[in-house]
């Protein structure tokens, strides 16, 4: 059995992990951002969780997908909040749609420890965080927003997920063409006309800013 010491040294080491990863092949935003960063991993290392949280939430609100992973190992632990698994779970799941491998795993964990209803509710607050993003304009949330209906949701939505890929390919988004391809693969083909359509007008009406490369060493990539 894992002593105290040994249970907070994991901790520790975990999210030290997560922010080696996130300063490789990430996207780069301003210097702050990374200072602010590294802040809640001293503040962890130091074991003073609260003010750890406080750092990760103001980035992990402005969807820096490795500040909600940290958020979802903390709070999962019980660090510096009493552990509640549905925050847990919300974050595990941007951070997940956000690329961070580990964030999955974590997820499952929650999963497990929740009921039906806490799950669904989670659910709808991660679509309504996508769909918040899409409205303010962010490009980076497209194909995250696609890829929650195809793995987040209870049951997989085929067509949502394929307009939105639809516009992420017209974007020029990165590794778009196969996600699109494949989910296309699973439309009916009485559905598929109707749902170029529906990613015409949607495309039309978002009126996203073009695709821009970023410089990697801050978020990761979504």
């Amino acid at each position: 059995m894992h002593t105290k010491k040994a249970y907070c040294s994991k901790l520790v080491l975990l999210i030290s992990l997560i922010l080696g990863l996130s300063m490789v092949g990430a996207y780069a935003d301003s210097h702050s951002d990374n200072e602010a960063f590294s802040a809640a991993v001293k503040a962890v290392k130091a074991r003073n969780y609260g003010r750890a949280l406080t750092l990760f939430e103001q980035q992990a609100n402005d969807a820096k997908h490795d500040a909600q992973y940290n958020m979802a190992v903390l709070l999962r632990a019980g660090k510096g909040r009493p552990r509640y698994y549905p925050d847990a779970l919300y974050w595990g799941w941007l951070a997940q749609l956000g690329g961070i491998e580990e964030a999955e795993d974590l997820a499952s964990d929650v999963l497990e420890t929740l009921t039906e209803d806490d799950i669904k509710a989670v659910r709808a607050r991660v679509g309504e965080n996508l769909q918040a993003r899409l409205d303010n304009g962010d490009i980076d949330a497209i194909a995250q927003f696609a890829e929650y209906h195809l793995t987040i949701l209870a049951e997989p939505d085929y067509n949502t997920a394929y307009i939105w890929y639809s516009i992420a390919v017209a974007l020029n988004i990165p590794d778009m063409v196969d996600r699109r391809d494949d989910t296309e693969s699973d439309i009916e083909a009485k559905d598929l006309a109707r749902l170029q359509t529906e990613a015409r007008e949607l495309f039309d009406k978002y009126n996203f800013a073009p695709f821009t490369h970023k410089k990697a060493g801050g978020t990761n990539e979504g």
